[in-house]
């Protein structure tokens, strides 16, 4: 079976590691696997490291349509059995040569397709309906939680061709590192985008009153300047590290030497990066969306909070606060990991190739 996934190939964080991390996986379990991009940046680059097979079709910017009769030709050239996208432009880019492709289309839906191009403005409205019309007509969707599969069927996609994998990562034993016993440290990743709410994080910390606490905030973007000028106005600048973007042995290594995660997004699906904390038995504190909940099933996992509830975050941190004080965090992390296991990459890849079959 061969199979070309595509992307627009701007991704950060937890996009890249998706699709890099599952076309290593099912190159490893007999699938043929390329990577199609329109950009040569980090994905590429990720992917490259990898060892993985990476092609480029540049486009002079993300409106250039001229890319489409070179991509439809060599797709075709190269007997495809799957076209697999993932991310709007890739969705819109493979929706206008479907009826021109040999192969099957399948999608994964990333995150919430009516929340991706939120306060965009008039076009980001366009490239919602562009983007949500487009996915509905793949031959199959990946989904990434149970919430966006319902999305999915809600904007029009067949039930019967629709299927949730959860994401998945390769586990490992957790690093052997000294954590800092005077002083709670938190660690959050993601994108700083409003979508994160990085915001709600920012305001819990500087009503809880905690002593003697220090937050590392991994991840870049557009966001970072209002966050910064936040955290001064709160009177809690110096209590953060902005660490930016680091690679994904870096955030291993960040998140090993922490004692608890915080995850406050308004919008999930199943992050990875929750997943990367258990693997180090580092406890969550998360807001429920997406499918977290199955993972932060009970309170002797971690902290489940509803989004957006500065009552409840602070509440859940003082807790955390507490546990490690008293020693009890590290019981809570090991519980975790043993929870997390099930979502295993190798789980990940096995489901994504007999969904392929289904398709096909």
């Amino acid at each position: 079976m061969k199979a070309a996934h595509i992307n627009a190939g701007n991704e950060y964080g937890g996009g890249l590691v998706h699709i890099v991390s599952l076309l290593s996986a099912l190159q490893k379990s007999g699938v043929t696997t390329e990577l199609i991009l329109m950009e040569d940046g980090p994905v590429a680059k990720a992917a490259r490291a990898k060892g993985l097979t990476v092609t480029i079709f540049e486009q002079s910017s993300r409106y250039d349509l001229r890319v489409l009769k070179r991509l439809q030709e060599y797709i075709n050239a190269n007997a495809f059995d799957v076209i697999h996208t993932h991310g709007p432009r890739a969705n819109m880019l493979i929706n206008l040569l479907k009826p021109f492709l040999k192969g099957k289309w399948v999608v994964t839906i990333h995150s919430n397709p009516l929340l991706d191009f939120e306060n965009k403005g008039v076009k980001g409205k366009l490239f919602e309906k562009i983007n949500t019309r487009s996915l509905i007509k793949a031959d199959g969707v990946i989904a990434v939680s149970n919430e966006i599969k319902s999305i999915a069927i809600e904007l029009g996609a067949n039930a019967c061709h629709i299927s949730t994998i959860h994401n998945g990562i390769q586990f490992t034993d957790p690093l052997v590192t000294e954590k800092n016993k005077e002083l709670f440290t938190l660690v959050s990743v993601g994108r700083l985008h409003a979508i994160k709410n990085f915001d709600l994080l920012l305001e819990s910390l500087a009503v809880s009153g905690l002593p003697h606490w220090k937050l590392i905030l991994c991840g870049d973007g557009e966001e970072e300047a209002g966050l910064r000028k936040k955290a001064e106005d709160l009177n809690v600048l110096s209590h953060i590290e902005f660490k930016g973007w680091i690679d994904s042995h870096e955030l291993k290594q960040v998140i090993s030497q922490t004692d608890v995660m915080v995850h406050p997004s308004k919008s999930e699906s199943f992050p990875l990066v929750l997943l990367e904390a258990a693997e180090q038995e580092v406890p969550v504190i998360a807001t429920n969306v997406g499918d977290v909940k199955e993972l932060i099933s009970d309170q002797s996992y971690g902290w489940l909070v509803e989004s957006n509830n500065i009552e409840q975050m602070t509440a859940a941190l003082k807790e955390a606060h507490l546990a490690w004080s008293e020693g009890r965090l590290k019981d809570k992390g090991k519980k975790l990991r043993e929870q997390a296991s099930a979502y295993s990459l190798s789980s990940q890849s096995e489901k994504v190739t007999a969904f392929y079959t289904q398709i096909l």
